[in-house]
Parts: C-alpha cells; sequence; structure tokens
C-alpha cells in the first residue's frame, strides 16, 4: 500500500503543488471581484458535480473485484457508463431545456453577474468533474496506477498553458476565458484517457448489474445532495452577506486549506480499494484507527506549513495585500478539513457494510442544521463564524460515523 500510494501521491504532489503555487499569478492577473466570480462559480459546479454521477464510481470500487471474469468486468463498466449517460442526459436536458438554472442562480447570487455568458461552461464544468471522479475511480479500482499519473500530470499541463495563454493574450471577460479554456481543456483530456476505460468494456448491458449499482450508489447521490447543504452554504452566505470581494478573500483561504483533503484525496484512492477487500474486521479496525492518527498529526504539522507559506508569500508581495485578511481565517479552515478527512476516513465504514443510507440520513441531519447555524454565524461573526461550524458540524459527524463503525464490527465479529 505505501509504495502505489507514493507513486500516486509523488505525482499529486507535483501537479496539485503547481496549481496552488499559481493562485497567486490568478490574483495579480484579475481583480478581486473576477477572482470572487470565478471562485463562487467554481464552487458552485464543484458541489453540485458529486449529486448528478448516482453515486457510480462508489458501485464501481465496490463491485469491480466481486467479479473474476474479464467479460463480467466488462459488462460492469459498459453497464455503469451506460446508467450514468441515460441519467446525465434526462437531468440536463430538464433543467436545461425548461431554463430551471436561471431561477436557481437568481436566488444563489447576490450580486448580479453574466449567467448567459458562463452558463455552458457551468453545464461543462460539471460533466468534467463528474467524468473526472468516475475515471480516476476506475483507474484505482483497477490499479492502473502510470495511467493516473499521466491523467494528472496531461490536465496540469494542458489546462495551466491554455488558460495563462488566454488570459494574457486574449481581451474579453476574464471569468469567462478562464471558465471556458479551464473546462474545453479539462474535457479534451478526459476525452484522450477515457480510450482506457472503453477498451475494457464489453457492450453488454446487465440489469442485474444496474440495479445493485444504483442500490449501492443511490444513496451516496443522495447523501451528495443533502452534503450541498454543507459543501456550499458557507459559500453561499459569505457572498450574500459580505459580497463578492469578501468571498474572494474568505475562499482563497479555503482554496489554501484544500492542499490537506488533496493529500487525503491522495491516499484514499489508495485505501479505499485496498479497504474493500480486507475480510478480517478486526486488522481493518486497528488499521483504520493508526492512519486516523497518522492523519491528525500529518495534517496539523502540514496546516503550520500551510499557514508559513501564506504569511511569507504575503509579506513579500507575491499574494496581493488585499487579501491579507486570509491569514486570520486560514488555520480555522485548516482544521476544518482536518476534520472533513477524518470524517470521511470513518464514513467508508458505512460503504464497506453496505449502509450508506445511514450517510444520507446523516448528511440530511448535518446538512439541515449547517445552514441554520451558518445563517446566524456569518451575521454575528462573518466569514470567521462560518469556518467555525464547518469544524462543529464534522467533529460531530466523526463522532458519530466512528461509533457506528464500532458497533458493526462488534455484530459481525460476533456472528
Amino acid at each position: 500500500m505505501v509504495e502505489r500510494f507514493a507513486k500516486v501521491f509523488s505525482v499529486d504532489v507535483v501537479v496539485r503543488g503547481v496549481n496552488f503555487l499559481l493562485i497567486p499569478v490568478f490574483l495579480h492577473i484579475m481583480t478581486r471581484e473576477e477572482v470572487g466570480t470565478y471562485d463562487y462559480l467554481y464552487a458552485f459546479a464543484f458541489a453540485v458535480a458529486p449529486t448528478l454521477n448516482l453515486g457510480l464510481y462508489v458501485s464501481l470500487t465496490k463491485m469491480y473485484h466481486s467479479y473474476s471474469e474479464i467479460e463480467e468486468k466488462g459488462k460492469l463498466l459498459f453497464t455503469i457508463h451506460t446508467t450514468l449517460v441515460s441519467f446525465l442526459l434526462l437531468v440536463f436536458g430538464v433543467i436545461y431545456g425548461f431554463k430551471w438554472d436561471y431561477h436557481l442562480f437568481d436566488f444563489l447570487v447576490n450580486e448580479p453577474i453574466a449567467y448567459d455568458r458562463y452558463r455552458f461552461y457551468i453545464l461543462l464544468a460539471m460533466i468534467s468533474m463528474i467524468y473526472n471522479t468516475l475515471l480516476t475511480m476506475f483507474f484505482v479500482t483497477s490499479e492502473k496506477i502510470s495511467k493516473i499519473q499521466r491523467y494528472n500530470i496531461g490536465r496540469c499541463l494542458l489546462v495551466n498553458i491554455c488558460v495563462f495563454a488566454a488570459l494574457l493574450f486574449l481581451k474579453g471577460d476574464k471569468v469567462e476565458l478562464r471558465l471556458a479554456f479551464t473546462y474545453v481543456s479539462e474535457m479534451l483530456v478526459t476525452l484522450y484517457f477515457f480510450r482506457y476505460y472503453w477498451r475494457e468494456i464489453k457492450c453488454v448491458f446487465s440489469f442485474d448489474m444496474m440495479w445493485r449499482a444504483v442500490k449501492i450508489g443511490m444513496p451516496i447521490m443522495l447523501t451528495a445532495i443533502a452534503c450541498l447543504l454543507i459543501n456550499f452554504a458557507d459559500k453561499y452566505f459569505v457572498q450574500q452577506y459580505c459580497g463578492m470581494k469578501e468571498f474572494a478573500v474568505y475562499f482563497k483561504a479555503v482554496q489554501f486549506a484544500t492542499i490537506l483533503p488533496v493529500v487525503f484525496n491522495s491516499f484514499q484512492n489508495i485505501w479505499l480499494p485496498l479497504m474493500m477487500k480486507e475480510k478480517d474486521l478486526t486488522v481493518l479496525r486497528r488499521k483504520t484507527n493508526r492512519v486516523a492518527k497518522v492523519i491528525s498529526l500529518a495534517f496539523t504539522a502540514l496546516s503550520l506549513c500551510i499557514f508559513v507559506m501564506v504569511w511569507i508569500f504575503v509579506r513579500i508581495n507575491i499574494i496581493p495585500m488585499e487579501y491579507k485578511n486570509m491569514l486570520y481565517v486560514l488555520p480555522l479552515a485548516c482544521a476544518g478539513q482536518i476534520a472533513a478527512s477524518l470524517m470521511l476516513l470513518y464514513q467508508y465504514y458505512m460503504v464497506y457494510f453496505e449502509k450508506t443510507y445511514i450517510n444520507l440520513a446523516v448528511a440530511t441531519v448535518s446538512g439541515v442544521a449547517g445552514v441554520i447555524l451558518n445563517r446566524y454565524a456569518v451575521i454575528y461573526y462573518g466569514y470567521y463564524g462560518v469556518a467555525a461550524v464547518t469544524i462543529i458540524v464534522n467533529v460531530l459527524m466523526i463522532l458519530f460515523y466512528a461509533l457506528r463503525a464500532r458497533t458493526y464490527i462488534r455484530h459481525r465479529i460476533a456472528e
């Protein structure tokens, strides 16, 4: 596991590191309001995309190793892909056909934006994010580690080269230019690497596989819908009550803090398939608790490094001084991301025991509570209060999932 993690993580460090180091360049090229607008649209697409994939990436991870025959695995891949495409055509056809997205953005955006300009690229962003997740989990589950490395490097190079060339040499709305060149490039790379998925497909649709995949994945998608309240509520309330310029400051702190879940995602891409294959629950429990301790310590140290790096960047004007207030919210944002990573670690037990409906119940309760708390926190404490709410909600979910996992393990061992 360590060797596989190292291979994926080494590339992720380079790719993600480049992306994070390029953040200050965008802050100098774009105005603070443009940065805030782009970040808000990106945050929306990033929060909505997981609600539209039917949770089939989890079904793929869980079901792939259930079949020993290559032909059966090929049928599974075709069934999952066909189900996903059919669902997306239906959802996007209805929403965009009836123009319901216009009403949604009227509600979500306090300051007027040129949504007509961005509409197609937001759709493209969501599709790109959905297929990025599916393709990544396919590579991980089928143990094609080199493909993940090449895929991530390709995305990093093509996207950044195209985006910076557009912003520097083309005239026009910089938000539109960045959206367009980012997600057209993303889709081109994804389509190129999707051929590896297609090569293993056997064009036979299985209704049995579909129902099992949907049964596993649907609670994941419904959970993502409930989690939308958690993942987007903070952005919504900061934008509504603080404005787009202050949102830019808040989101930059959140963005630097996401270095932590980026590291965790690299680990989970290796950990999740191995967890699903582990049959000895005593061993699995011991490994999970050990990983939780390592993550807590390592991420605390990494958070300190992130803070020092951002502080230096602000002091020497690599990050413009108008963003200096992010230093005050950054520690809270990092703490929230540590808690969120630990929560996911224990939440995976619900997938392991095929009790994913529990995730839906927890996410719904937490989401509603988060919306209420964020509403009052942003009024009295601004984005500092919103960041604190994220910590509180995730810590409560950690406690619940850890206790629930322990109960399931004890019952299964006792059987």
